[in-house]
């Protein structure tokens, strides 16, 4: 597959398969594979946003500077812990509010760019429209302290269990109301087919200057009618249609890897799911 403006640089690695494992186990690891720019996945072994203080975040910074790494965009866990910036509980909001403001601290440490934030959700017997001042505010201070530490915002559109934004349409009208410039999008190749939306639709309806991060990860559907990430080439979804897009499109950023296992039964470790991810995007260019 030949492309007029994509490069092999763009694609990089992350932390995310190597969730059972210590955070340094992990970076050995991908210093070893030389990954250079990384997707970090921060959670629980490696760098829950709960625990973590400021001396965490230096010690992060130096660990990764020991091995010649450098994080693109920081992913705080935002679907497995109870986090909310949408909910009507004061005090759940306010745990979550620090949550993610240490996450843009880290950023800003570390030197990151970008941090992925999923802005809170509705309850299932409450509308969108119900929470939705409750997540501007939320978003708007956010976007203020994210000023401070020179880092943008990102956001990705997936499922209204999970999140208010359940389209890019949303996603815009959130950064609208916010009234913010540091505010971006982050693409989830699965997420589209939630959201029943294509790559080019997202172009069309952001504009490619609020295209900043791409998830490149497979999906897979499930018997239940949910979708799980997967390795590209282990799932269903038209990758090298969606990588033609973005080529289109002239796409700068970079594609983050997204995925912590494989189906494939011979991949039993975090070294050979890279690997596997490299092989793909390597048949690429």
């Amino acid at each position: 597959m030949e492309f007029k403006n994509l490069t092999r640089d763009q694609f990089i690695l992350s932390n995310f398969p190597y969730i059972d494992y210590s955070l340094d186990y992990a970076l050995d690891s991908l210093q070893r594979l030389g990954a250079g720019k990384l997707e970090f996945y921060g959670a629980e072994p490696h760098f829950c946003m709960d625990d973590i203080t400021y001396a965490d975040m230096k010690v992060l910074k130096r660990k990764l500077d020991e091995r010649g790494l450098s994080v693109v965009e920081v992913n705080p866990e935002n679907c497995a812990y109870p986090t909310n910036l949408s909910s009507k509980n004061p005090a759940t909001r306010l745990r979550t509010f620090r949550y993610f403001e240490k996450a843009i601290r880290t950023a800003g440490v570390i030197g990151a760019p970008y941090v992925l934030v999923f802005p809170g959700y509705a309850n299932m017997d409450e509308s969108i429209d119900d929470v939705w001042n409750i997540t501007v505010d939320s978003m708007g201070r956010l976007a203020e302290i994210a000023k401070t530490e020179g880092v943008t915002i990102t956001y990705e559109a997936t499922t209204r269990d999970i999140t208010v934004i359940t389209d890019h349409k949303r996603i815009m009208k959130l950064i609208s109301d916010c009234g913010s410039d540091n505010m971006a999008v982050t693409i989830d190749l699965m997420c589209l087919a939630q959201t029943n939306e294509s790559v080019q639709d997202v172009y069309d309806i952001c504009g490619a200057d609020k295209v900043v991060n791409v998830h490149y990860t497979d999906g897979g559907l499930l018997p239940s009618g949910a979708w799980e990430h997967r390795i590209p080439g282990e799932g269903e979804l038209d990758l090298d249609a969606m990588l033609k897009t973005f080529d289109d499109n002239r796409y700068k950023g970079y594609f983050g890897n997204e995925v912590m296992w494989t189906t494939d039964p011979a991949v039993t470790t975090p070294e050979l799911i890279c690997g596997k991810l490299q092989k793909w995007w390597d048949q690429h260019f």
